[in-house]
């Protein structure tokens, strides 16, 4: 368990683990624990070295991801990568996701092998890869198709490791009280990095206005700045060289042997509140190939550009606004405890994204009625579904961040959160999948009617867990 340091710098002996631990069952607890943190912290004027801060790993963190995910996330959010038509990216993408499901498990065992800097660096290193591969294929057509499907197949290895350790870093290094901040500002990057993207596309492409691929130009820009990712993940701490401001250090407990490490993410698998969250995350990834078909299929080139940049720009303000407020004493008011502040939250989301979800059917079915193609700015028809994307990308981001801050309330041990969100990413990342296969051969509303059924499906066992966790 994790210990406190004096006043002198010395460590005194590891505390009961009944004295820190924090159970799913006893929220309460957490909440006295936070307080008596944020109470002591001027008493123990702990001095905290930049470098090995927990707002530095912070800002690594968010490097990383705006350079690599963020960039990614710009491609997708102009419908097929860019591409004429999403067929390709379809049979790709679920090849990727697809191998996301067993390599995300057995991050536990490469972390416990190469430490959670070069793994995060290895990580992020397929995504300029894989932008290269659309840029050739946008400029060379079938002939380069080969490249599309060589560099599916490493990112699908090299993002599950990358999101792994990302998400055990993110839930295990801050203090409590910046824990729901680390994960706004996670999130946050990726859709500033979206946003920084959808102004370079939205910059080549604003003359035009049909149907079609992007001009290739536009994905240089973009390539070279998810070259620099590897490079910024270098800065990252390992939990040992961390210093948190409440004294208490990271906890990492890691196997003598990656075998041993191996068994270890399947015996943790059996944590009751990780089997009720499973339909959460089959849901939480399955949207991205229905929602990147619905772009490139009905919008203009440019009118892609224009929703990839302002949803990402909706996204940042949702991933903050709930970020803030589970990090908040009072939950503004309205919940004095961090159970209290999830639960506050799962009540408000869950009531935005059914609204989303109602407004989503009602576009597509009108939309398979009249089948749009390359709607612009210029049509009225057009902001129906391009609103839609923004309330959409508001809602998710919030209701991402709420799935991270759950499953971070299950434990603050750093090597026990990489086998749980070794766990989350396998099964969602499999949802992807599953998404983006079902997207070859399924009809738009079928997708989305299968989606809004994902929807309903996992609000109840989601809701058992939170309620556990108010008791």
């Amino acid at each position: 368990m994790a210990s406190r340091s004096e006043s002198s710098g010395d460590v005194t002996p590891p505390l009961k683990e009944d004295d820190l631990a924090v159970s799913v069952l006893d929220p309460d607890q957490h909440d006295r624990k936070d307080e008596g943190l944020a109470g002591e912290y001027p008493q123990e004027k702990i001095r905290v070295p930049l470098f090995r801060s927990t707002r530095f790993q912070a800002a690594v963190i968010a490097g990383v991801f705006f350079c690599g995910p963020g960039m990614y996330s710009a491609l997708n959010a102009l419908g097929a990568g860019g591409l004429r038509s999403p067929h390709l990216v379809n049979i790709t993408q679920s090849m990727s996701y697809g191998e996301n499901v067993l390599f995300a498990l057995l991050t536990g065992v490469v972390v416990n092998i190469f430490g959670e800097r070069l793994t995060l660096s290895a990580g992020v290193a397929g995504f300029s890869i894989y932008g290269a591969s659309l840029y050739c294929n946008n400029r060379y057509g079938k002939s380069s198709s080969w490249f599309l499907y060589f560099s599916a197949a490493l990112q699908g290895v090299l993002t599950a490791i990358l999101w792994v350790v990302q998400a055990a870093v993110m839930l295990a290094y801050p203090e409590p009280d910046f824990k729901g901040r680390f994960i706004s500002i996670w999130y946050a990057s990726i859709a500033c990095g979206q946003a920084v993207g959808g102004i370079i596309a939205l910059g080549f492409n604003a003359r035009n206005a049909e149907a079609g691929s992007i001009t290739p130009n536009s994905y240089i820009p973009l390539i070279a700045i998810a070259g620099l990712g590897p490079f910024i993940a270098l800065l990252l701490s390992s939990p040992a060289k961390v210093v948190r401001r409440d004294g208490v250090r990271v906890t990492s407990n890691k196997q003598s042997n990656p075998w041993q490490e191996a068994k270890n993410v399947f015996s943790a698998l059996k944590r009751r509140e990780m089997v009720m969250l499973i339909p959460l995350f089959i849901f939480s990834q399955w949207f991205l190939s229905y929602n990147n078909n619905f772009t490139a299929i009905y919008h203009s080139v440019r009118g892609r550009s224009l929703s990839g940049f302002l949803s990402a720009v909706w996204g940042i303000a949702g991933t903050f606004s709930f970020g803030t407020f589970l990090d908040s004493k009072t939950g503004w008011g309205f919940a004095p405890t961090r159970a209290a502040r999830l639960r506050l939250s799962f009540y408000v989301i869950y009531a935005l994204y059914t609204m989303v979800w109602v407004w989503a059917t009602v576009v597509q079915w009108y939309y398979s009625k009249t089948h749009p193609v390359g709607l612009d700015w210029t049509d009225g028809e057009f902001y129906a579904s391009f609103m839609l994307l923004l309330f959409w990308a508001f809602v998710d981001h919030a209701f991402q961040t709420f799935m991270y801050a759950t499953v971070g309330s299950l434990t603050d041990d750093v090597d026990e959160l990489e086998r749980y969100t070794g766990f989350l990413k396998a099964v969602n990342t499999g949802g992807a999948a599953l998404g983006y296969a079902v997207q070859v051969e399924w009809s738009m509303m079928g997708s989305e009617a299968l989606l809004l059924g994902l929807w309903v499906i996992q609000i109840w066992p989601t809701w058992l867990v939170i309620r556990r966790l108010t008791k």
